[in-house]
């Protein structure tokens, strides 16, 4: 997928390893970003784990998970800014909130105050706890809240079922005060294939291309995107 990802996003590189070996397998917390637009000051990547500096699993969690950073300045404004992404547990409780709080001491850990952003799969909506340990830090907040206009129809998970409903919300982007939050988008776009199990319906109203049982409603992931527009100050260097 990262290498269908890149060759269809001309002008664009991407830092980050894979959690099973922390090179390229497994799953990724890759960052994608515009060549043209940024350059990449420092990144990494660290396991949400009691041992970060090593592939590892986290305390109850039942896979390994990773969270890939990086250091990025605008080419043009010289504004610079640390990105984190991450996929934190689905089962462990312990892990996620461990892990809320090794980000929060990641970020600490930088020599210099900088603007940040984490975004991610939590895994958890906006009543839980590690959602509450990142969200009342006093470090960053949620998109969600401070943005000026909000679309969000329906919440981020989807199962790739697009006749699902729900209010909650499990993937988070997070900013620092740095950043101003135009608008806040929760993208629930579909797309069509043709269902070649359909019997034929009597829709003498429609033209068969438009027939209502041939084509099926399909997402691209079991998660629908969050998208952002954001303004940033610029950078007194």
């Amino acid at each position: 997928m990262l290498d269908d990802l890149k060759k269809n996003l001309p002008g664009f590189e991407y830092i980050g390893v894979g959690r099973d070996n922390g090179s390229d397998e497994g799953e990724h917390a890759a960052i994608f970003y515009n060549t043209d637009k940024f350059d990449v000051l420092d990144h990494g990547d660290f396991w949400l784990s009691e041992t970060p500096d090593s592939v590892s699993f986290g305390w109850d969690a039942v896979c390994r998970r990773i969270c890939t950073w990086g250091k990025f300045r605008n080419k043009e404004t010289g504004f610079t800014f640390v990105y984190f992404n991450l996929h934190m547990d689905h089962v462990g409780v312990v892990a996620r909130a461990e892990s809320a709080k090794l980000i929060l001491d990641k970020i600490k850990q930088f020599p210099e105050p900088l603007p940040v952003m984490l975004s991610g799969d939590f895994n958890v909506d906006q009543n839980s706890e590690s959602y509450k340990l990142l969200n009342e830090s006093g470090v960053m907040k949620d998109a969600y809240e401070t943005s000026e206009f909000v679309y969000a129809n329906n919440g981020t998970f989807n199962n790739y079922k697009t006749q699902a409903f729900t209010k909650d919300r499990i993937d988070h982007i997070f900013m620092s005060p740095e950043f101003k939050v135009k608008k806040y988008g929760v993208l629930t776009d579909t797309y069509r294939t043709e269902n070649v199990d359909s019997e034929k319906e009597n829709t003498p109203n429609f033209p068969k291309e438009v027939s209502l049982s041939k084509w099926q409603a399909r997402t691209p992931s079991d998660h629908y995107p969050v998208m952002l527009v954001v303004e940033t100050q610029k950078s007194a260097e």
